[in-house]
This record gives C-alpha cells, sequence and structure tokens, in this order.
C-alpha cells in the first residue's frame, strides 16, 4: 500500500519522461523500417539480382521484421507508461484534495491515511469524544453514530467521510501500480535476429493485456464510432503524437480501419496487424493438422476440411500480400500500402501502390464474384499493371492504384470463363451491403489527401461494377470517372445516375464475355424507362433487356478492347489495359472507342 506521503508527492512527470524516451526507441523502429523498405530493399531488388542478392534481400528483409517488431513492443511499453501516469495523477488528484479539505477542518492526516479531529460534544452534551482521536477508511463510526440515532454531522463523521477518500485513493494507487506492474512484466521480448511465429503470438498476447490493463489513454471508446471520414481525421489531428502513437500501439486493428486517416498511419496499423494475424493462423492450422479430423465421423471430417482450407486459404493471400511488400522497386512498383485488413469471414484486404495522400492520379479497383483473401493475387497483379501502364502515361506526376477488397464478394468455385452462370453473383444484396463501405473509402481519400487536386477513378470488375451502382444510389462515388468491364448490371437504367456525367463512366465487354448478358436480368437497370424528348417533354421508352453498361443506350463511353473472355481486360500490354490507364491519367482524347 502506497503512504500518504508517497501519493501526494508522487511525480507523474518522470514516468511521461520515460515514456517519452520508449517513443524515441518507437520512432527508431519506425524510421527503420521505413529505411530499409525504401532506401535499401527497393534499390537492390530494382538494380540487382543473383544468389548475393537474394543473400542481402533475406537479411535486410530480417533487420526490417526487427524493427517493426520493435515499433510494436516499445509502442505498448509507451503506452503503459503515459497510462500509468494518466491514472495515477488523477488519484493523486483526488488524494490531494482530501487533503486540502482536512487541512482547512484542522484534521491531521497520518501517513497510513487516518484522519485524527479534536475534542468535541454531541448536539445533547451526551457523549464526549476525546482530543486526538483517528479514524481511518473502512471504520464502522458512521454507521454507529447512525444507528443510535445521532445526526451524521459534526468532527467524528467528516473526519471518518475524508478518511474514506484518502483510504480509497491509497487503495486505488496500490491496484493501479498492481495492474501495471503485472503488464510490464509482461511485455518482454525474445532475444534474436530472427522474429519467429512465437514471438508474434507473443506480441498478440501482450496487446491484448495491454488493451484491458491500460485505461485512459488509448481507450477504444474514444475511437469515433460510425464517425464519417471527415470525423475520423478531426479526431486523429486532435490527438496528441504520444496520444496517437498509444492508439496505434493499442488498437492498430481499430485505427487501420478508419477512413479519413493518413495513408502511412494506416498502414503501419495494418502491418501489425497482418503480422500478428499470420502468426495465429499458422498456429491455429499447425494444431489443426495436429489434432487431425475424426475421420469415422463424417461431420467432423467435413468441418476440419472446411477449416483447414480457410485457414490455408487466408495464409495463401497474406503471403501474396506480403509478395508485394516484397516486390517494391521490381518494375519500378512504388511501395505498396496496406490501407486494410482484415482475417473475419472470407477475409478484406485494401493495398495501394504507392501513396494516395499525395498522387495526382487514383485508381480504386473492385474486384467481383469469387475475390476473397485466398485468391488476391489476380487482383493485386492487375492493380500492378494498371499502376504501370498509368504511371508511363503521365510523366513527372504520381498515380496510385488501389486493390480494394472492402467488401464480402459472392463466393463460388464455378470458372466464368466455362460458360456456367454463377448464381450467387446473381444476388444485389452483396453490392447494396458494400455499397456504404465504397462511399466511405473514397471520401476517406479525399479527406486524407494532400497537395493538388487528385483525380480519381473507380474501375469496376463484373460484379465490382455492381458494387460502384449500389454505392452511387446510397451517396456521392467521390469520383471523376467510372470505368466497368465486363459489368453484369449495376442496378442503375442509365449512366447519369451514377452521379457523374455520362462522358466520364466508361464501358468494356470483351468478346466471349458472356456475364453481361447472362447478368443483365438480375442486375440490370429498368426495362421500362422515361426518357426527356422535344421541349424536355417525357417520353415512354421501353428496353428491350434490362440495360447494362455495354448497352449503347445506357449512355456509357463505349471503350474498345483486344482481349478475349471475362478475365483479360488486364493482360499485359494490350489496349485493353491501356485504355483504362488513359482514363485513369486523365488523357481522354486518347481512348479508343468502338
Amino acid at each position: 500500500m502506497m503512504t500518504v506521503a508517497q501519493l501526494r508527492d508522487l511525480r507523474t512527470d518522470v514516468l511521461t519522461t520515460r515514456a517519452g524516451e520508449w517513443r524515441t526507441v518507437v520512432e527508431w523502429g519506425e524510421n527503420g523500417r521505413a529505411h530499409v523498405d525504401r532506401q535499401m530493399l527497393a534499390p537492390l531488388r530494382e538494380k540487382l539480382t543473383g544468389e548475393t542478392a537474394t543473400a542481402a534481400e533475406t537479411r535486410l528483409q530480417l533487420i526490417a521484421d526487427n524493427c517493426e517488431y520493435a515499433r510494436l513492443q516499445a509502442g505498448l511499453v509507451h503506452a503503459a507508461l503515459l497510462g500509468l501516469a494518466e491514472e495515477l495523477a488523477e488519484v493523486r488528484a483526488r488524494l490531494r484534495s482530501s487533503l486540502a479539505e482536512a487541512a482547512e477542518h484542522g484534521y491531521p492526516v497520518a501517513d497510513d491515511g487516518g484522519v485524527s479531529y479534536p475534542e468535541t460534544l454531541d448536539e445533547d452534551g451526551g457523549v464526549r469524544y476525546e482530543a486526538g482521536t483517528a479514524v481511518r477508511s473502512g471504520s464502522v463510526i458512521g454507521r454507529l453514530l447512525d444507528r443510535v440515532g445521532l445526526p451524521l454531522s459534526g468532527h467524528p463523521v467528516v473526519a471518518q467521510q475524508l478518511a474514506d477518500r484518502i483510504g480509497g485513493a491509497l487503495q486505488a494507487a496500490a491496484d493501479i501500480d498492481t495492474r501495471y506492474a503485472r503488464t510490464l512484466r509482461e511485455l518482454v521480448c525474445d532475444r534474436g535476429l530472427v522474429v519467429t511465429d512465437a514471438m508474434w503470438r507473443d506480441a498478440q498476447s501482450d496487446l491484448e493485456t495491454a488493451a484491458t490493463s491500460i485505461r485512459g489513454i488509448g481507450d477504444v471508446g474514444d475511437i469515433p464510432a460510425g464517425g464519417t471520414p471527415e470525423e475520423n481525421a478531426d479526431w486523429w489531428r486532435g490527438l496528441t503524437e504520444a496520444e496517437q502513437d498509444a492508439f496505434l500501439a493499442l488498437r492498430p486493428a481499430e485505427v487501420g480501419a478508419l477512413d479519413g486517416l493518413p495513408s502511412e498511419t494506416r498502414d503501419m496499423a495494418n502491418r501489425s496487424v497482418l503480422q500478428m494475424e499470420e502468426a495465429r493462423l499458422r498456429g491455429e492450422l499447425a494444431e489443426l493438422r495436429r489434432r487431425g479430423p475424426d475421420e469415422e465421423n463424417p461431420v467432423d471430417l467435413l468441418a476440419w476440411n472446411s477449416e483447414q482450407l480457410r485457414l490455408e486459404g487466408h495464409l495463401a493471400g497474406i503471403s501474396e500480400i506480403r509478395g508485394r511488400f516484397d516486390a517494391t522497386g521490381v518494375d519500378g512498383l512504388p511501395e505498396a500500402y496496406l490501407l486494410g485488413f482484415a482475417t473475419d469471414g472470407p477475409g478484406r484486404a485494401i493495398v495501394a501502390n504507392g501513396n494516395p495522400d499525395h498522387a495526382h492520379h487514383t485508381a480504386v479497383y473492385v474486384p467481383g464474384t469469387g475475390s476473397d483473401l485466398s485468391s488476391v493475387r489476380g487482383d493485386l497483379t492487375r492493380m500492378d499493371r494498371l499502376w504501370q501502364g498509368s504511371n508511363s502515361l503521365a510523366p513527372g506526376e504520381s498515380v496510385s492504384t488501389i486493390m480494394w477488397l472492402g467488401y464480402d464478394a459472392p463466393n463460388t468455385a464455378v470458372p466464368l470463363d466455362g460458360g456456367r452462370v454463377i448464381p450467387d453473383a446473381t444476388d444485389p444484396s452483396y453490392a447494396r451491403a458494400a455499397a456504404a463501405d465504397l462511399t466511405s473509402f473514397t471520401a476517406g481519400l479525399n479527406e486524407s489527401h494532400r497537395g493538388d487536386a487528385n483525380h480519381t477513378t473507380l474501375v469496376g470488375h463484373s460484379y465490382g461494377s455492381t458494387v460502384i451502382g449500389a454505392a452511387a444510389q446510397e451517396g456521392s462515388l467521390g469520383a471523376d470517372d467510372v470505368v466497368v468491364a465486363g459489368s453484369p448490371g449495376m442496378l442503375v437504367t442509365r449512366a447519369s445516375e451514377l452521379g457523374v456525367r455520362a462522358e466520364h463512366v466508361w464501358a468494356m465487354e470483351a468478346d466471349g464475355d458472356i456475364v453481361p448478358d447472362a447478368g443483365r436480368f438480375f442486375l440490370g437497370g429498368d426495362m421500362f424507362d422515361v426518357r426527356r424528348g422535344p421541349y424536355g417533354l417525357p417520353v415512354p421508352d421501353v428496353n428491350l433487356f434490362p440495360p447494362v453498361p455495354s448497352d449503347n443506350h445506357f449512355g456509357a463511353q463505349q471503350m474498345a478492347t483486344d482481349t478475349q473472355g471475362h478475365s483479360g481486360y488486364w493482360d499485359e500490354g494490350s489496349g485493353s489495359l491501356e485504355n483504362q490507364a488513359l482514363v485513369v491519367v486523365g488523357r481522354y482524347d486518347d481512348v479508343e472507342l468502338k
């Protein structure tokens, strides 16, 4: 138990100074990883090949991993020291207030919290209390006085109330000290250059312990719940650097999911989540395989196989995202930013080529049916190619292309180019559920953007175009152009209903792509429509089929394609890819139309 003198004279500024020293370690880790990634690994991958280059890259990656691990763990210590200082300062203030009140009454306070009071009589003169009588927290004097019918006033009662408050403050300080001591003892890092899965799982456990134990700073309740991107950004900018660091350390998943925050901040938070989730999933997969299924129980065998596929798929997706991180500098690719990541359900990932906060041109690609974390490789490759094509067409300007797997897409293994219709892809509910998330993300990009005005293009493939159409009905798309490829329908009848001018809606349908005709009856616009005729008068119009973007009467610009089937729009070196890139960088006059 702390004494009165210890708590009264406690210097919490010493704790905040120590926290500042740990924040320096956080910065070392953050800057060290960034330096290795951008200044060492990227040039190495771009210019050197061979065994020596591979060995050097492996060693540098180990250093980068150590920097990231040190940043995370040091961030937890920093947050813990700040939380300890804040909680103790609040309790110290309560104690000092009680001591000041005791001094006003002339009551001496002992170092153990006992409060003395002078000689006094009750109002009837029937009971005398000797001078110097002391009461302590938990004493029953107040209850006894109440039981014998005496009024709850006078020196004994006031002294008892003060003793209870002082004793409560001392006990609270002791509890805080015990809780933080336990938390800090658990923040122990294993030594060694290689950061293992066990260390990352331990880091996850440390984070959960710290997030539960630390109060007053980094509280999850302080994070805007359902806030707009503007509200999120205002909240983040209103925090001190120390508070921002505490939230990054204690709440990386929540911070990484907030639209409107700087891309570097979201990337840092989500990379921590990815590291810890990868270690957790590998541990769960190893345990699942060790246990094995009950092969005599068909239900258990089916569940075991399903869980194994889920874990393997998520780990495969994480490996592909890591592969994109490692590809920075290869073929000129810029640094990647992880703007969203989650492993619940089919998994989600948002990966940007280049920092969109400083880009002149940004493309947000929404993938379609069958997209999930396990199949993220193809979508990442498409955005790599779109970045390369767009970047080559805009010398002196910066480009960012974003793979937005920020929704649960209809998922099935039936191949689209196999001539079969996918039942899940006919359900508009997936698109409507994703609409608000997409509009929030694009609004967040506009909120976090710095510098010159940003030109934004939304690119939707297959069912991804349906998501864009649903988002347009939800609110502003926050885009200057919309490009759709192989669209089965956008839930609207005309290009003008998307919230951008019709001449900035671009459609592509390749030879052999059956999806537009197969999907129009489920996801297309209304067959009956009203157009404006002479003098603005309404003219009824009946379409033979529900319209999709690749129909001329939809009103979109029909771009030429030189690829085949539903999945070839991003074939390397194709005119289909170049046409998209021309729209992304705003060179509209160079787009080849049908």
